[in-house]
């Protein structure tokens, strides 16, 4: 699968960090109003190229329903390699926002036609009161589409200040999860592990995967080694003994690497899957 190449107008082939989270990513949007203080949104120049907090449709688009119609085509045209990589929505917006959530929610349905997984990441809540939304949502499980719906969790609100609390979307996981959806959660970026620790042990009951990975642009003791390689082993202990799976991202097995020899590094990263959710090899 490394060696898709997709440059469509709406899908396209990921790389870098971006790739940890989906092989093929889904943007219609650009912008996003959560203000989070850590985002690459509203940082530099790519804040200008990515709509800093203003949500609105890429340039390439005429209308949504031209979005709609170009996704539709490049959808056909990939579809073969899109069953096996699925498609993640979204990495320049929020794909569940008022502004965003219609034009989703109709992707999915074209997804689902041809038999496409699909992965929502997002950090607001407001839409899973709406039941048609949810009873779409569970239409689409029940034709064998394989959605998950994901959510930031770093605990820290105040650094979020305009995206839905960390436990308004922790009890918006539970009760997807309670309709037999499937969750999982980005502890990206982990802000202190003390945090991490604490909304990972809030949704245990109710998140099927979790993937963890750093913060970036801070200074390199910003994380203590020990107490990292303590909390990682810790985390990682209690997610699998819930039952859960978990990925770390390189980020954050770079930094394990640092804090233990290979054989205890190799041994706690056989708790955790790859990121095409296998059992992790070591290489």
């Amino acid at each position: 699968m490394d060696d898709i190449k997709i440059n469509g107008r709406a899908i396209y082939t990921t790389k870098g960090a971006a790739r940890e989270y989906g092989r093929v990513g889904c943007n219609f949007y650009t912008g996003c109003p959560h203000e989070c203080e850590y985002c690459y949104l509203k940082r530099g120049a790519p804040s200008k190229q990515l709509g800093g907090n203003v949500v609105q449709l890429k340039k390439c688009f005429k209308d949504e329903e031209d979005a709609l119609a170009k996704f539709n085509k490049e959808v056909e045209r990939y579809k073969d390699v899109l069953q096996k990589t699925g498609v993640f929505f979204s990495f320049t917006t929020d794909p569940m926002l008022p502004e965003t959530i219609e034009l989703t929610l109709d992707a999915l349905n074209i997804l689902a036609e041809s038999r496409i997984p699909a992965k929502i990441l997002t950090k607001d809540a407001q839409w899973v009161g709406n039941s048609l939304i949810l009873l779409q949502l569970h239409s689409l499980k029940e034709l064998g589409c394989d959605v998950q719906i994901g959510f930031t969790l770093t605990g820290r609100d105040d650094m979020e200040p305009k995206a839905s609390s960390n436990s308004a979307r922790i009890e918006a996981m539970r009760k997807l999860h309670n309709l037999g959806i499937k969750t999982w959660a980005s502890i990206e970026p982990v802000i202190a592990w003390s945090w991490a620790g604490i909304v990972i042990e809030m949704s245990l009951d109710c998140c099927d995967h979790y993937k963890i990975g750093l913060r970036f642009g801070v200074k390199k003791d910003y994380y203590d080694l020990v107490g990292s390689g303590i909390q990682l082993d810790d985390l990682t202990r209690m997610i699998t003994y819930a039952g859960r799976t978990v990925y770390l991202k390189e980020s954050a097995r770079a930094l394990l690497h640092r804090c233990y020899k290979e054989d205890y590094y190799n041994e706690i990263l056989s708790r955790t899957v790859d990121m095409d959710g296998n059992q992790w090899q070591p290489t």
